[in-house]
């Protein structure tokens, strides 16, 4: 008797464990050919819960690049995509100092990137696996999307703009918030310059900001390409809303898209005349 009890004990946990397997490639193969393109904030890393830290990945189908805030520094990166299957290619962070709880988060996040291998996306959540250990969850943001006039609402915790260019030898990067314009041609950025920000032209850069161009920064194009062959430095252009980061590919520096030329020139401005002063 008690034999057949665990024969049949067997054949039960046998059975939930193949149905487990079964539902998880049912999810997989209904997450074929689905679009990433959106912000998602992340939910579960690991075994934790993360709703409330500043953890958020932005995907871009059509240029394949991933952004977002990884607990306090900012990231970017590429990825590839095929059916339900997604590899990472090399994430790139900013190095600020941050608190030790967030740098936990941060390292268990970009490790958990570097492993993701396939996801399911279904009623706007997303899950990451490594083939059949998940990794983490996010929920998509569905923020009504703004009209293109309106302006960026300066009511962020944190709201800056970040101009960076660079090449193998030269270092610059130039963020701009409401109170302060930082420099650096630090590539640790250990060594910062800071400097009060003018009101007025905090205002005047604000007001081209609007979200029709913050919200498609990603979907910029370069219109030259001299920074392939060491004719100009690679350049980026990121504006940070709250736990939010948008960021432009790379351009040629002095060749900006004309969509934010004005921005460039305006933060290029601000920082000379702050260095000057």
């Amino acid at each position: 008797m008690k034999f057949l009890l665990s024969i049949f004990t067997l054949i039960i946990l046998t059975g939930s464990c193949n149905s487990a397997k079964e539902t998880l490639t049912e999810q997989k193969e209904s997450s074929s050919q689905v679009s990433l393109s959106g912000t998602y904030k992340l939910q579960q890393l690991g075994s934790k819960d993360v709703a409330l830290k500043p953890v958020t990945i932005k995907f871009n189908d059509s240029t394949n690049e991933a952004s977002g805030i990884s607990g306090c520094n900012s990231f970017f990166g590429s990825y590839t995509l095929k059916e339900n299957t997604i590899k990472f290619g090399p994430i790139v962070t900013s190095k600020k100092y941050c608190n030790p709880d967030l740098n936990t988060v941060e390292k268990d996040f970009i490790e958990a990137l570097n492993k993701v291998n396939s996801f399911v996306i279904k009623d706007n959540t997303l899950t990451f696996f490594s083939n059949d250990t998940k990794l983490f969850t996010a929920t998509k943001n569905e923020a009504s999307r703004p009209g293109k006039d309106d302006v960026v609402q300066d009511n962020y915790k944190r709201y800056s703009v970040i101009y960076k260019a660079s090449t193998r030898g030269s270092f610059k990067q130039i963020e701009v918030s409401k109170t302060d314009i930082k420099i650096s041609e630090d590539r640790g950025l250990k060594n910062i310059d800071t400097y009060p920000c003018n009101p007025q032209d905090w205002k005047a850069l604000n007001n081209l900001l609007t979200n029709d161009i913050v919200e498609n920064l990603d979907l910029l194009k370069a219109p030259t390409d001299n920074r392939a062959f060491d004719g100009a430095a690679h350049a980026t252009l990121s504006v940070i809303k709250g736990d939010v980061l948008t960021m432009t590919p790379s351009f040629d520096h002095g060749k900006p898209p004309k969509e934010i030329e004005s921005i460039v020139n305006k933060i290029l401005s601000m920082a000379e005349i702050a260095t000057k002063q």
